[in-house]
């Protein structure tokens, strides 16, 4: 490096870059002139920066000075400002060593370090250098090196070199040992990416977005749709570029002519695979306008004749070929592959229009929650129709709500209503509920649900806070549905507070549902368990997270102490089979051999701690469960909610069950009696605080059912 040299500078006199690229994708970044560089204030921000939250951005190197002191393999590089030199190459290094001298003053461990070592920094000195020079020393640590940057800052830096510095194609390979194709991505991607801040939405410009600028610039089908032309790096096509930018941002729009009626319309696409997908129906109008009236792009490029009908020609030359060699290697088929083979032959059964169309038990998804940490659960909640219940509405819910009342009086709707609130727009939630309710364990016909779901819902209250709505309703009228074979559509049109989350089922009578949505979330984690639904997979993710957040053995340890103390744990079989070792026993053995008071309380205590900050309504919670457990069990489930911050809901007939929450002497204040009534052929709900209820049991020894 020409014009260098080794000097001695006390730390205080290195001045951070407030401009080094790193920054450049922070929001809170704003360009510095020179002559401001040395400014205090300037020069903390530019700490702050680069140390981050609780020095997240240099714990390696405050490790590393502690541990082995300044070492000389890879100097800080400088140039002088003034009295000052300023960092070219070496900035989080020198935050993390100005980290370190505060420690030092306040009197704190600082390792191998000293007073001397802040005072006599070695460093090297650049000067007589071209900016060209500072910039390709930041790119081989930064582009090419081991610490890379993130891709808009590279970007920026080949950018800036090419465009600012005049530097050729070769002369910016050579120095940075990158590819050409590398190069010239990054120059057309900024160059994009420039054309979308120009635009009226260019103040949405994020850095996440670089993947999906990046991506347009791959996708033949898109450039073309584009007029993009890769020698001037521009777009000729200025009507649908500016279509392109719409669905990439946010649009808000106005239905009247108040300000009070604008919303806002969240962008179409958000990620980068979204753009491939765009790519293969770019040029299909249709499709391009149900993707613009859905606001979703797989809607667009399921509807897509030209997509579908080559995926369906491609599955088909794939089935052919895989069948005829299954039937090569059948010698190798097992019991399970015999029960996915008759899984797969249901399947395409089903593409026969003679046959009728399944409904396949949902995938186990990780929905997104929109309330990971729960400080209030449902305080109010209004049920306008679900099923038998009308014009419901309840204030004052507390930590247990025990739901009472006489056979066919609508118990377990009520503690339905409660879980397909928390799961918003995820009509899975709801198929499953009619599935069970049917006693389907595995598959079920679409028609049984379009005949059975008769009744639209209507639900609404408070969680944690937060105003929401869910509304599910039939509709036989679906515009772009293709009605050949055609049933009905189930919608889901839910709001929190201004966030809106809309789902759509399409039911047929040949082929298997389709959902389409932009987002499903759910208000939190629910569960729901009753004696007479068995949820295999639900169980099964339930006992993994009681072994990996370790409380198995304290449930365990409760059907010790009150059911049975010769068992010693509970394990799950490769098959998702509960197997029990128990001192009566040589092997472990099948929890079905057990009670089913064994087999229920196990149930409700796994699917108390899934139901971590969440909910979970328990259906006839005292079935099977002996009077004389009733105490120890009611207790148990209230510690269980208190400790993994979980509200119940739960439904019984059992006076003796309602008198041991109140008699087992914990938290009565947690709980909340709710009667349900016929009065005038209207089914009514009355509430009882948990301390009202105590006192009218010891006096009266009242009946709440």
């Amino acid at each position: 490096m020409e014009n260098s040299k080794y000097i001695t500078r006390h730390l205080d006199r290195l001045l951070l870059d407030p401009n080094n690229y790193r920054f450049l994708d922070h929001r809170d970044y704003k360009e510095v002139l020179e002559p401001d560089v040395a400014d205090k204030r300037i020069q903390l921000r530019t700490q702050s920066l680069l140390v981050g939250k609780n020095n997240e951005n240099i714990k390696d190197l405050i490790g590393s000075f502690k541990a082995n002191g300044i070492l000389m393999l890879d100097p800080i590089q400088v140039k002088a400002i003034g009295d000052n030199v300023i960092v070219v190459e070496g900035n989080r290094r020198t935050a993390a060593l100005k980290h370190l001298q505060e420690e030092f003053k306040a009197g704190n461990d600082v390792g191998k370090l000293s007073q001397e070592s802040f005072k006599s920094v070695d460093v090297v000195q650049i000067s007589g250098e071209s900016p060209v020079q500072h910039l390709i020393t930041m790119g081989l640590h930064h582009i090419s090196g081991k610490r890379k940057w993130s891709p808009v800052n590279q970007a920026q830096l080949i950018y800036d070199l090419y465009h600012k510095y005049k530097q050729s194609e070769e002369e910016i390979i050579e120095a940075l040992s990158i590819t050409k194709h590398g190069l010239r991505r990054a120059l057309r991607t900024l160059s994009f990416i420039n054309e979308y801040k120009a635009c009226d939405y260019g103040d949405q410009f994020v850095p996440t977005k670089y993947s999906i600028f990046e991506e347009i610039i791959k996708t033949p089908s898109v450039k073309v749709w584009l007029g993009w032309d890769d020698q001037t790096m521009a777009c000729n096509d200025t009507e649908n570029l500016e279509k392109l930018f719409s669905w990439i941002s946010f649009d808000e729009s106005y239905e009247g002519d108040e300000r009070e009626d604008m919303f806002r319309k969240e962008p179409i696409i958000t990620k980068s695979h979204e753009i491939r997908e765009l790519g293969k129906f770019i040029q299909d109008r249709a499709a391009v306008a149900k993707m613009e009236e859905s606001r979703s792009v797989t809607t667009g490029f399921v509807l897509s004749e030209a997509v579908g009908e080559q995926r369906f020609r491609t599955a088909i030359d794939n089935l052919g070929r895989d069948v005829n060699a299954a039937f090569q290697f059948s010698e190798f088929m097992g019991d399970p592959d015999l029960e996915r083979i008759t899984h797969l032959r249901d399947k395409l059964d089903s593409l026969i229009p003679s046959s009728k169309a399944l409904i396949e038990k949902s995938e186990i998804l990780n929905l997104e929650t929109m309330n990971p940490e729960v400080a209030k659960h449902f305080e109010k909640f209004t049920v306008e129709s679900f099923g038998r219940l009308r014009d419901i509405n309840l204030k004052n819910l507390t930590r247990v709500n025990i739901v009472a009342g006489a056979n066919n009086m609508g118990k377990t709707t009520l503690l339905e209503a409660f879980y397909i609130a928390t799961q918003l727009n995820n009509l899975n939630a709801l198929v499953d509920q009619e599935r069970y309710r049917g006693k389907f364990y595995k598959s079920f016909r679409s028609y049984w649900l379009n005949r059975n779901f008769i009744t639209n819902a209507a639900i609404g209250g408070t969680f944690n806070g937060q105003d929401f709505q869910v509304k599910i309703q039939r509709s036989d009228e679906a515009e772009t549905v293709d009605k050949s074979h055609y049933l009905a559509s189930i919608e889901a049109r839910c709001m929190v507070e201004e966030i809106s989350l809309n789902s759509i089922l399409h039911l047929f009578n040949n082929r298997a549902p389709e959902e389409f949505y932009e987002r499903r979330r759910t208000l939190c984690r629910a569960t729901f368990t009753s004696p007479f639904r068995y949820n295999e997979e639900q169980l099964a993710r339930a006992y993994d997270e009681a072994i990996s957040k370790k409380y198995m053995d304290d449930i365990v340890a409760f059907i010790q102490r009150c059911i049975d103390p010769d068992i010693e744990k509970i394990d799950m079989s490769s098959d998702r089979r509960f197997l029990v070792s128990s001192r009566k026993f040589p092997e472990a053995i099948d929890i079905t051999r057990f009670g089913e008071g064994l087999q229920r309380v196990f149930e409700i205590a796994l699917l108390m701690g899934y139901s971590r900050d969440g909910l979970i309504c328990i259906d006839e919670v005292d079935a099977a469960v002996h009077k004389g457990l009733l105490i120890d069990f009611t207790k148990f489930i209230q510690e269980a909610a208190v400790e993994f911050n979980v509200q119940v809901f739960l439904s019984t007939h059992s006076k003796e069950c309602i008198d041991a929450f109140v008699e087992n002497k914990y938290r009565t204040s947690d709980i909340t009696a709710l009667a349900l009534t016929l009065e005038n052929e209207h089914i009514q709900c009355r509430h009882l605080g948990g301390e009202k209820l105590s006192q009218l049991i010891d006096a009266i020894d009242f009946d709440i059912r």
